[in-house]
């Protein structure tokens, strides 16, 4: 029985303390399981099929919406009646509430006015001798007024007046004596001093007993008794007011102590308010409003007679969701296997190239995605069989290069065997000119080839250029001097071989213009940061600044062999920051700054 208004107090059980570490450990081990099982759910899931994660996703998305709607339509549903059944029983309970109070006033007014008759009032009074007659008009105003007040109030079944006059004989109906009165009503009707008050004769079942309604009869003024009004009318009248509202509800009236008045219960041993609670458990809404003589309306609202239609038409909704999520189903499976079908096809053209296969055969798989994806493909596999094309020719090329690299190498070897019989010779001839210039060329052909490797350290091309100055310097005697500032740290780094020389041949070659004037050569090495730079510098005849500008924008064959390949060599090798810039006045000079990073690495 779930009663509408009310409170439910709960203590919570006092447990003895205990040690906190089991406690946290078992909560560490919980959380531990936990986290395993939904790594383990999650592992399990990312390694099924797209096939069966796409059923899934769609499978939720169309399920949890159909389940919240109908959970949301129920309870929707549910919340209505219930405010709608609240604001009919209110309705009801008042319309109730009135036609008692109604009832009750229609008897009150009818007692007042035998309360207020005061010729009943003088007859009630007056004391009869043993041969007055006068006694015979008493009983015929009585009984006139009384059957009178019967006839007008048709749900009256008696009208009783008690009086302690003993010299006016009972008629055993309209008058009686106060010894009859039951002493408990004689006594309730005393206190209210003149207000009406209920009675039941049996308080232990009082349904289907009569009420009596009773108000003592005294003077106004000096507020003396002389006698008591009962009217007598059953139970039934009562019930008729709240039978025709007893549908699909129970209605009960009671008083302000619990004890039930009439009501619509099934079970009428049921005296009590109390006693509800003994009743078999059904949830039951319970709405409760006083009225003013003390009483109160009881209506007991059964949630399956109230939810009856919100369960009916959940139901409904409940088919109609489980035929549409059938039908759901149905679409998304058939909707994965349509999307998981093409993605098939193409991880099987993968796995083709992924086998070193580049031939793939499917079908056009339309403009969305994934046929954008197959597009894509197919070309990439047309690429990357040129790619191999074009790697293989370069192999090719590559393996008639090294050959030809071998056969080359018969010419130094030759080279440096003739160089050595030239010095020998020299040496025998008494020539020792002659025998430097061999015995360098000979270092210079053996440094410059570093056994077909691209790259050598500063030192040896330090070296390299020495030679090839000591050359130059046999040759064109007291023309130029090379002076050197050089940062021996650096020399461990290593640089492209061969980037020194082609600058000092051209100062050599194009620096002096005055055969009696001497040519000076700077040859610096230093380091810019990560970098580390050579510089060549000259007080030369110089170069005109529009030239010096075109060799700076773009260095080519035409403008100078030697320079165009050591610029490029470096920006092939460290990258296009790096390279050759050429500074120079016309009568002044020039300076050349060669840029390379610091490696160690040799190519």
């Amino acid at each position: 029985m779930m009663w509408r208004t009310g409170s439910v107090s709960r203590t919570r059980p006092i447990f003895a303390r205990s040690s906190t570490k089991p406690k946290e450990s078992r909560r560490m081990s919980i959380a531990k399981s936990s986290s395993e099982l939904l790594s383990g759910i999650v592992q399990r899931i990312r390694n099924q099929k797209l096939r069966s994660k796409l059923f899934l996703v769609f499978l939720l998305a169309a399920i949890v919406p159909v389940s919240y709607l109908v959970l949301y339509s129920y309870q929707t549903v549910k919340d209505q009646l219930i405010r709608q059944a609240e604001s009919n029983v209110g309705s009801t309970m008042d319309q109730v509430n009135k036609n008692i109070e109604n009832t009750l006033d229609n008897y009150k007014q009818a007692s007042t006015l035998i309360y207020l008759d005061t010729q009943l009032r003088n007859y009630l009074l007056n004391d009869y001798g043993a041969n007055d007659l006068s006694f015979l008009d008493a009983y015929d105003y009585i009984n006139k007024t009384l059957y009178k007040m019967m006839a007008i109030n048709s749900n009256l079944k008696s009208i009783t007046i008690y009086t302690d006059n003993h010299s006016l004989h009972t008629d055993g109906f309209f008058i009686k004596y106060m010894e009859d009165l039951p002493q408990s009503l004689k006594d309730q009707t005393q206190k209210a001093a003149g207000n009406i008050t209920l009675f039941f004769a049996n308080r232990a079942g009082a349904q289907g007993n009569n009420m009596t309604l009773a108000r003592s009869l005294n003077y106004l003024s000096l507020n003396y008794p002389y006698g008591i009004l009962t009217m007598e009318i059953t139970e039934r009248e009562l019930h008729s007011l709240i039978e025709k509202e007893n549908n699909n509800k129970t209605i009960i009236v009671a008083d302000s102590e619990g004890n039930i008045i009439t009501s619509g219960l099934p079970d009428r041993k049921i005296s009590n308010l109390a006693q509800l609670s003994e009743m078999d458990s059904r949830d039951t809404m319970v709405f409760e409003k006083s009225m003013k003589y003390g009483w109160k309306t009881v209506v007991l609202l059964p949630y399956s007679e109230l939810l009856g239609p919100a369960q009916r038409a959940a139901q409904n909704i409940l088919y109609t969701a489980l035929a549409c999520i059938a039908a759901a189903i149905v679409l998304i499976y058939a909707t994965s296997k349509f999307m998981t079908k093409r993605i098939e096809i193409l991880l099987q053209q993968i796995r083709k190239v992924e086998r070193g296969s580049f031939d793939l055969t499917f079908r056009p798989m339309g403009h969305d995605e994934i046929g954008q994806l197959s597009f894509a493909l197919n070309k990439m596999a047309s690429k990357m069989t040129g790619l191999i094309q074009d790697i293989y020719r370069q192999e090719l090329a590559k393996n008639e290069a090294e050959m030809s690299s071998l056969q080359a190498q018969i010419n130094p070897h030759f080279l440096y065997n003739t160089l050595a019989s030239i010095s020998a010779l020299a040496l025998k001839n008494n020539n020792p000119q002659v025998h430097r210039m061999a015995d360098d060329l000979a270092r210079f052909y053996r440094i410059s080839l570093n056994k077909g490797k691209k790259s050598i350290t500063i030192e040896r091309e330090i070296k390299l250029t020495e030679h090839y100055l000591s050359i130059q310097q046999t040759r064109f005697r007291n023309l130029f001097k090379v002076h050197s500032c050089l940062d021996e740290s650096l020399y461990p780094y290593t640089t492209l071989k061969l980037i020194l020389q082609p600058f000092i041949e051209n100062c050599i070659n194009h620096a002096i213009w005055d055969d009696e004037s001497c040519l000076n050569i700077v040859l610096k090495l230093e380091s810019e940061g990560d970098d580390i730079v050579f510089s060549v510098i000259d007080d030369g005849m110089g170069i005109p600044e529009a030239v010096c500008r075109e060799l700076n924008q773009g260095l080519d064959e035409q403008q100078g062999f030697g320079i165009f390949n050591v610029n490029k060599r470096i920006q092939l090798a460290f990258g296009a920051k790096y390279g050759v810039k050429i500074y120079s006045r016309l009568g002044i000079g020039t300076s050349v700054k060669i840029r390379f990073p610091k490696t160690s690495l040799f190519v």
